[in-house]
C-alpha cells in the first residue's frame, strides 16, 4: 500500500513538472512580461483574478503588463482592443511562502478612450495618476479596489461582492449596481443613479451639478451634501428609514415619504427604497 501511494505521489509530481515552469515554483520568481503597441486603441479590456494588480499611466506607446509571482499573463490584441489577462494553475494556489502574485499594468497617460475591469478577486488599484477616460466599467464579483483622481464621460460599476474605494470622481454620468458589498466614494462630481440590494454605499459630494437618483431594496446608503446644494428631494419607502439632517423648506415627512427643498431646488435627489435605510446630511 506505501509502494502505491509513493509511486502516485511521483506521479503527480513527473506530471507538475512537464506542464509548468519550473521557475515558477520559486516563491519570489518573476513571471512574464507582455505588451502590444497602444496604436489606435479604444478600449483597454483588464479580466484579473486572486492577484494584486497596479495600474500606472506613464509616458510610452504601448501597453505593457509585468507579472511578478506565479501564473501567466497576456496582452492580445485585436482592432481597436487590447485584453490584459491573468491566469493561474490550480497548483499555483500550494505557495508555502503565500507570496501574493503582483501584476502590473502599464497605459500610456494620454490614453483617454475605454476601460473595462473584472476583478474576480485579490485587490486592483490606479497609483494615483490623474486619469481621464471616455468610459470606464468595473464589475467585481469580490476582492478590493481603489480608485484615485478618475475623470470619465460615463462610469458603470457593477458589484455582486466585495469593496470599492474611490478617492475623486468626475462625471458626466455616474451608475452604481450593487447587490452586496461596499461603496466608498469621496469627493464625488456629476450624475449618479445608483442601487443596491444589500451592503453599504457611501458618497461624498463637494459640489452638486446634477440629479441623484438612489433605489435600495435593504442595505445602507449614506449621502454626503455640501452645505450650499441646490436640490429637490423627493423620498418613498415601502418600508425602511430616509433621513435627511439638512435644513429643507417646503418639508413634508410622512410615513411612507420625505419631500423638501433646499435652496433653489435646481437639482433632484430621489430616493425609493423597499427597505434598509437612507441618510441625506
Amino acid at each position: 500500500m506505501k509502494r502505491i501511494l509513493l509511486i502516485f505521489i511521483i506521479l503527480i509530481g513527473v506530471y507538475i513538472l512537464l506542464t509548468s515552469n519550473i521557475r515558477s515554483w520559486l516563491p519570489f520568481a518573476k513571471g512574464e512580461t507582455d505588451s502590444a503597441a497602444a496604436d489606435n486603441i479604444k478600449m483597454v479590456d483588464i479580466n484579473v483574478t486572486s492577484v494584486e494588480t497596479t495600474i500606472i499611466p506613464e509616458e510610452r506607446n504601448d501597453i505593457k503588463a509585468e507579472l511578478d509571482g506565479k501564473g501567466a499573463v497576456t496582452v492580445k490584441k485585436n482592432g481597436d482592443n487590447i485584453k490584459i489577462e491573468y491566469s493561474r494553475k490550480w497548483f499555483d494556489g500550494f505557495n508555502i511562502f503565500n507570496h501574493t502574485p503582483e501584476l502590473y499594468i502599464y497605459i500610456p497617460e494620454d490614453y483617454d478612450h475605454k476601460m473595462s475591469i473584472d476583478v474576480g478577486s485579490g485587490y486592483l488599484e490606479f497609483d494615483g495618476s490623474p486619469t481621464e477616460l471616455e468610459e470606464l466599467k468595473i464589475d467585481m464579483s469580490s476582492g478590493k479596489v481603489d480608485l484615485s483622481n478618475i475623470t470619465a464621460k460615463e462610469f458603470v460599476h457593477k458589484g455582486s461582492s466585495g469593496m470599492i474605494d474611490i478617492d475623486t470622481l468626475v462625471t458626466n454620468s455616474g451608475t452604481i449596481d450593487m447587490s452586496s458589498g461596499k461603496v466608498n466614494i469621496e469627493n464625488y462630481q456629476g450624475e449618479l443613479d445608483a442601487e443596491i440590494s444589500s451592503g453599504q454605499l457611501d458618497v461624498h459630494l463637494n459640489k452638486l451639478v446634477d440629479d441623484i437618483h438612489l433605489r435600495a431594496s435593504s442595505g445602507q446608503i449614506k449621502l454626503d451634501l455640501p452645505e450650499d446644494a441646490d436640490f429637490k428631494l423627493n423620498g418613498e419607502s415601502s418600508s425602511g428609514y430616509i433621513d435627511c439632517d439638512l435644513p429643507l423648506t417646503d418639508k413634508v415627512v410622512e410615513k411612507n415619504k420625505i419631500k423638501g427643498i433646499m435652496g433653489s431646488g435646481k437639482h433632484s435627489i430621489d430616493v425609493n427604497i423597499t427597505s434598509g435605510m437612507v441618510k441625506i446630511y
